[in-house]
């Protein structure tokens, strides 16, 4: 499944197992023994931390890096232009990491890393998408039924949703405009992908 994808900037991500970034990377010159000693330094090694710290602020690849070290749970060494101890905070946080972006390639069918929760934001737009289990299925890597137990829960949870939004403004009846358009995209994302194409196969 491909969409249709509008004119904005497509950011770059790295795809799972494609390490091709590597060759790009400002420390790709290095010497091992001189990398090791920049990359992995002690933690009172001031000059070999702002040492590294300078080559990576000038490394094209530097947020792939710091995402590579993330997605491994890489916890050691200088990745990405942060420390151990900096980057420590961003690991505990992975998994609620919500990347529009990142969901948007996904539903193009970009083989990307997903936290927890950007899976659950592409099956509730997948969902409102009209998305059939087998396309979830290939964008997510798991079988259908899991696929299509994923659409289940997005149409519960939105379905609750609409009944609360609807029973707090004194309406029994599904608010209009959610009953005529159930393929709403919202957001960033409804300016990223088109939302026309989502259903097709690919």
């Amino acid at each position: 499944m491909h969409a249709r994808i509008t004119d904005l900037p497509v950011p770059v991500f790295r795809r799972l197992g494609d390490n091709s970034w590597h060759d790009k990377a400002a420390c790709g010159s290095l010497e091992p023994d001189v990398a090791d000693q920049l990359f992995f330094p002690t933690p009172r090694a001031r000059k070999d931390i702002a040492r590294a710290k300078a080559l990576c602020a000038q490394c094209p690849v530097r947020r792939i890096c710091l995402d590579a070290a993330l997605e491994s749970e890489s916890l050691y060494g200088i990745r990405g232009g942060l420390t151990e101890t900096e980057r420590r905070p961003l690991h505990h946080q992975l998994d609620r990491r919500l990347d529009s972006d990142r969901v948007a390639a996904a539903l193009r069918g970009m083989d990307i890393h997903l936290s927890s929760a950007e899976r659950t934001a592409v099956a509730r737009l997948a969902y409102l998408s009209g998305f059939t289990a087998e396309q979830l299925a290939r964008i997510l890597k798991v079988s259908e039924d899991w696929a299509t137990d994923l659409l289940r829960s997005a149409h519960l949870e939105i379905e609750d949703r609409d009944r609360y939004w609807d029973e707090t403004h004194g309406q029994d009846e599904p608010r209009a405009d959610i009953a005529a358009d159930a393929s709403v995209v919202s957001g960033r994302l409804g300016q990223v992908i088109d939302r026309d194409s989502l259903g097709e196969a690919a």
